[in-house]
């Protein structure tokens, strides 16, 4: 598995390693500060934007879906809670087409959704299915109860505040050139290496669930900020990210009894993201480059974290 790979242990950097290319054809090599499309992790920073609009008495966990997309079937059932859980028994028909086929803007992206992609599986209702829809939602209830743009909260929240020099929403890139993100790969029907292009529309549709590109270092600084109760409140924090076993998921992340841990896979790049409670152990893998197993190495990185918090260095 070719990418970077960073390990924090008491707080100190022991392991920083880059394999591999950003971009082949150029030969630039990937680094510490490359960027990468980390797809679903992004769920993380929505999840944790709704707790602090909580906070400030603009939702409540118990809000209906129905206060603010009363056309979402069952919307009246389905509560703030169980889309940050996944319980709300909502899917997409399609999950890799969220969206308007072309982008206008981000609530008519999601009225769109709501008339063509969203169905209510009443099987799953109270059990977790996961589905980027939840988060899709979420990041137009926010837009909702705040009146600034999804784009506008990330920034200001996470980005300015935490001075993370290598974020950057995907369809941004053009416009922040000083940010090297890597080029995913996928094998064509020969086996060779090719690049894989993504749609910006496409994207577009998973906004809150799927649009962040991130450096190993970004990442752990905004997901360590998040659990040390600089975004949120402590007691937001360990109400939300409670340990459990089995590990629960709730407002982006999964929560083991010893450690937090966010995936992200799809179109060339995987990202797993794994930090101890106190979140001075931390393991982050990325890469753009094609993933035999996906299961098998996150399971692995479950392992490892595991190692990691139980060794004395």
């Amino acid at each position: 598995m070719k990418g970077n790979v960073l390990v924090i242990k008491n707080n100190k950097v022991v392991l920083n390693e880059s394999t591999g290319y950003s971009n082949i054809s150029k030969k630039i090599h990937n680094n510490s500060k490359t960027a990468f499309f980390i797809n679903s992790v992004n769920k993380v920073f929505t999840g944790t934007l709704v707790l602090k609009q909580i906070e400030n008495n603009k939702l409540s966990l118990n809000d209906k879906l129905s206060k603010f997309y009363p056309q979402v079937p069952h919307a009246n059932q389905i509560t703030i809670s169980q889309l940050l859980t996944m319980e709300g028994g909502l899917r997409g028909k399609n999950e890799s087409a969220y969206g308007t086929p072309v982008f206008n803007n981000n609530q008519a992206g999601i009225k769109y959704d709501i008339k063509h992609n969203v169905i209510f599986d009443k099987q799953h209702y109270n059990q977790r299915m996961y589905s980027s829809i939840n988060y899709i939602l979420l990041s137009g209830i926010l837009e909702k109860v705040t009146h600034r743009s999804y784009e506008n909260l990330v920034k200001n929240t996470y980005i300015k505040k935490l001075g993370l020099s290598n974020t950057v929403f995907y369809w941004d890139i053009p416009k922040n050139r000083h940010i090297q993100v890597a080029i995913p790969y996928t094998k064509n029907t020969e086996g060779y290496l090719s690049p894989h292009f993504i749609p910006v529309d496409r994207v577009h549709g998973d906004l809150g669930a799927g649009s962040l590109v991130m450096s190993n270092d970004d990442l752990y600084r905004a997901t360590s900020a998040i659990l040390n109760g600089e975004i949120i409140k402590s007691a937001s924090v360990q109400k939300a990210y409670a340990p459990s076993d089995p590990a629960n998921y709730n407002a982006g992340f999964y929560n083991f009894p010893d450690f937090h841990s966010t995936n992200g896979s799809g179109d060339g790049y995987t990202t797993y993201c794994r930090i101890s409670n106190d979140t001075r152990d931390a393991l982050v893998v990325q890469s753009n480059y094609p993933v035999k197993d996906y299961y098998k190495i996150r399971q692995l990185c479950n392992d490892l974290m595991e190692s990691l918090i139980k060794s004395d260095t």
